[in-house]
Parts: structure tokens; sequence; C-alpha cells
């Protein structure tokens, strides 16, 4: 939409993948929603912004804590002081500990670890004649995941000094920009950005395209918050991650999914099924909903397995044993 600008960034390999960034450009300023999972890619961004617009960023806003939504917020401190760093009271509470634990194996022993083990691949195929066929793939894997943990390794870590809890409206220029929270669902305290003049919803990972994520959720509360999203009846929906969408399409796929995966998931366990035993038992009854969100593209409904089914089905399973808390939890198994 006019002023309001999508910036993405390409994977960094097969190690990871970036969100999505939203500059809102007014008058008085720029609101970026979402700063990048590294400062590089959040310079690219604010390259892209200075480009559009002379005017300041004035706000960041990050929709939950995530790595790969808020590592580049150090970007837009250095380029702009008074910049405001908007989240969610939760997110900021586990952004400030919690997350940075979750992510120091990961920093400091697992990616490491795996591109050590690249580059002994990298030199073993170097001596080989004929080299193998994925050579070439390899050592770029290696170079960009090196950089990868580089920019991981030595991010500054921005944390909010604006924190809100249902809901914050900020008048900036023409623009009434509505950060809102409809209760704990992909994490506990995930932002949504609301345009209603403009009919745009930013999502964060509240909706992915074309997979949801669902580590460490909250089953019954992300149905209800996409449900909110819904009833915005917005014209465009900006996901986490991926393109735009113009219609409800991917959003209605998903909450059927979950809907289905709690109902089914409900009976597994009252009639004594483990969480790997009622997976087993409920994923074939899923594929005609699995492909409306994965076109029944091989690698996805792969995808679909672990990060819609098997994540999402095991929180389930938490749910009904009792509260949920707001520890973050690694993946299952």
């Amino acid at each position: 939409a006019p002023g309001v600008h999508l910036f993405m960034t390409a994977p960094y390999a097969e190690l990871g993948l970036d969100g999505n960034s939203i500059a809102v450009i007014t008058g008085e300023g720029v609101l970026v929603f979402d700063s990048n999972g590294t400062p590089a890619a959040a310079e690219a961004v604010l390259a892209g912004i200075r480009k559009l617009t002379d005017k300041p960023v004035r706000y960041v806003v990050n929709s939950h804590w995530h790595w790969d939504h808020w590592y580049g917020t150090e970007v837009y401190r250095k380029a702009f002081p008074d910049v405001t760093v908007v989240a969610h009271e939760a997110t900021r509470r586990l952004m400030a500990g919690p997350a940075i634990e979750f992510n120091r194996p990961g920093i400091e022993s697992e990616l490491p670890g795996y591109l050590d083990s690249l580059e002994k691949r990298v030199n073993e195929g170097k001596g080989q004649t004929p080299p193998p066929a994925n050579l070439d793939a390899m050592q770029r894997s290696l170079t960009t995941g090196r950089f990868f943990l580089e920019q991981k390794k030595n991010a500054h870590l921005v944390l909010p000094n604006l924190t809100f809890e249902k809901s914050l409206t900020l008048h900036l220029g023409e623009r009434e920009i509505r950060i809102l929270n409809f209760g704990r669902a992909v994490t506990p305290g995930d932002a949504v950005m609301y345009l209603p003049k403009e009919g745009i919803v930013a999502t964060g990972d509240l909706v992915v395209n074309p997979l949801p994520f669902a580590l460490g959720v909250y089953p019954s509360g992300w149905i209800q918050a996409l449900d909110d999203i819904a009833a915005l009846r917005a014209s465009t929906l900006i996901p986490g991650h991926g393109a735009p969408l113009r219609d409800n399409a991917r959003l209605d796929a998903t909450r059927e999914v979950f809907r289905e995966i709690l109902r089914q998931g409900r009976h597994a366990r009252a009639r004594g099924l483990d969480a790997d035993q009622a997976k087993a038992a409920i994923l074939p009854s899923l594929a005609a909903l699995r492909t409306r969100l994965t076109a029944d593209d091989a690698r996805q409904n792969q995808l679909f397995a672990v990060y819609v089914v098997d994540w999402f089905l095991h929180r389930v399973y938490d749910e009904l044993a009792g509260p949920l808390s707001d520890a973050i939890t690694p993946p299952p198994h």
C-alpha cells in the first residue's frame, strides 16, 4: 500500500529464516514492525527505507521474542538514538533473559559444531576426483553459515523501552497505528500491527506463509487470536514470514487445521494415547486440510507433519495436563 513497505530477507542457507520487516512511512517519521534476525539484514532494510524517505525511524515494534524478529534492533538505535522500541510486556521479560538462554546452545555449540562438520565435508569433497556434485552448494552454505553465526554472536541486543498489555494506539503523522495483543498464542506476548484506514494487519508469526511454526505455543489461545484477526476484516495480511496475503484463505485454513488437531487431540488423550500415538492416528485425516496450506508439495507436507501437527499436538497435550506457563519450551523429543 502507499507508504507501507514489506522487506523480505533470503534464508541463511539451511540454517534459519529471517522474519519479515515492515516500514510504515508517515509525514512525521517511520515505524518499523520487526527488525530482522541479524544486524546485517536490518542494515539492508534501513538502507531501503532511506531510499524512500528522509524522515527518521521513530518507532520499532517487535512482534515477539523469537530471534529472527528483533536481533537487528541495534541498527535503529545506533542510527536514531531516540527511537522508541515497543513490545508486549511479556515479550520484554523473555527478551531480557530466557530468550537469550534459549538461544545460547545454538550459538555456542550447536551451530559451530554443525559448521565444523560441514567444513570437514567440504574439505573432503575438494580432495575427491571428481568432486561431489553438491560441493559448490556446501561451500556456499558454509560461507553463509559462518556469516550467520558471527552476526548472531555479535548482535547487541536492544530491549524495548515502551511496553503494553492489551493495546497501544500510536498517531504518527497522518496515520493511526494500533498495536494489539489477543492473548497468549504463539508466545505469551504476540504483538499485531493494525492499520485501520489502510485495512492492513501485520500478524507476526500468528500467520505464516506457507506454514506456521507451532513450537511452544498456546493452542486454544492461538485459535482465539486467529479468530480475532479475522474479525478485523483486513484486506491485506502481512505474515511473519512469506509473501503478503490478499484474502483470509490461509488464515482460515490455519484456524481449521488447529481446531481439528485440538478436537482430535482431546479425544486421543481421553482414549489413553500419548502424543506420538495420537499424531500417527490423526495425521492421515488431515490430508485435505494440509493441502490447503502446502498445495501438496512433498517437502511442505513433510514440514507440516512436524511444524504443525507434531509440535501443536504436543502442546495440546501440555495444555490439557494443566495451565501452561510462560516458560520457553524446547522442541518435543
